[in-house]
């Protein structure tokens, strides 16, 4: 079920390649740590530690994007 921000993302993402890009690396981010997560690969904690905080940081500028692409700013 697609949300508001979904859709917001989605049009961002088709007028913005930078907002694209930093959305795809967080699903990226998103899909790695998941695997980790569930067994299905094998990293040491500081990895792991580390994509967590890449997974933030990208969260981070993508929350930034969407408040200063948001149209009328909404």
């Amino acid at each position: 079920m697609a949300t508001e921000v979904d859709h917001l993302d989605d049009e961002l993402a088709r007028s913005n390649g930078h907002f694209h890009n930093l959305l795809e690396r967080h699903r990226g981010l998103d899909d790695q740590i998941d695997e980790l997560e569930d067994g299905r690969g094998h990293v040491d904690d500081l990895e792991l530690s580390r994509l967590k905080r890449e997974r933030l940081y990208v969260k981070q500028q993508l929350e930034f994007m969407r408040r200063k692409l948001r149209p009328n700013g909404e």
